[in-house]
């Protein structure tokens, strides 16, 4: 399939600390998407189609010592859109070609993708055609997110052997005057290998909701020996 010969570049962007624009890109995940969009040719529609149609994916990290953005999409960002106090130290950039060969039905990997769990409550409100209409998400968390990515995983190739979930930072902010908020939770731990081409396509498009604004991109590492 398609999914498995397209090149994906990971691009490691560590944030500036005393960059103000960093700093509002931060707060505001609609601000960070666009910062993010904007280092890929404007000839695509705007919005989280751009984003879809382009492939990008990407994940906030943050320690005691720096913020780091990580960025993975088919064609390699141009970092130098950047402001020029933005960065803290030069980018750094690989393509995943090894990985997505290496990749073996039966190997074990460490992962870590933030997501955002989710289900929709059920609702009796009907649309003026009479079908029903779709229940309001909700968010998941403690044991009901970990079964939710469970699920997840499978579905994409993997069986985890271990899931460890911490909560993250919501991406929170204001689109077209409409407040955005997903709520994001690490998913991180061990897995066996079950279905490789699945996987290469949760690799390439990203897994559940809120993939414009930081969720959805998962990392692999091998364990080997």
């Amino acid at each position: 399939m398609a999914t498995e010969t397209r090149t994906l570049h990971l691009t490691r962007l560590h944030l500036g600390p005393r960059s103000r624009t960093a700093h509002r890109d931060l707060r505001d995940a609609h601000l960070m998407h666009r910062r993010i969009m904007s280092l890929y040719p404007d000839q695509m529609s705007d919005g989280t189609r751009a984003r879809a149609e382009l492939g990008v994916l990407y994940r906030i990290e943050r320690d005691r010592h720096a913020t780091t953005v990580l960025i993975q999409s088919p064609l390699a960002p141009d970092t130098a859109a950047l402001p020029a106090d933005y960065l803290a130290t030069p980018p750094q950039s690989r393509t995943l070609g090894p990985l997505l060969d290496w990749l073996t039905d039966g190997a074990t990997v460490r992962y870590r993708i933030d997501a955002t769990p989710t289900r929709a409550i059920a609702t009796q409100d009907r649309r003026p055609d009479g079908k029903r209409k779709p229940g309001k998400r909700t968010p998941l968390f403690g044991a009901d997110a970990v079964a939710w990515w469970d699920r997840q995983a499978h579905t994409a190739g993997l069986d985890p052997q271990l899931i460890l979930d911490t909560p993250q930072t919501p991406a929170t902010g204001n689109r077209d005057g409409h407040r955005v908020r997903h709520s994001l939770t690490r998913f991180e731990g061990i897995a066996t290998i079950t279905d490789t081409t699945a996987l290469r396509a949760a690799l390439t498009t990203g897994i559940g909701r809120g993939r414009a604004y930081g969720a959805g991109l998962l990392s692999l590492a091998p364990i080997t020996g």
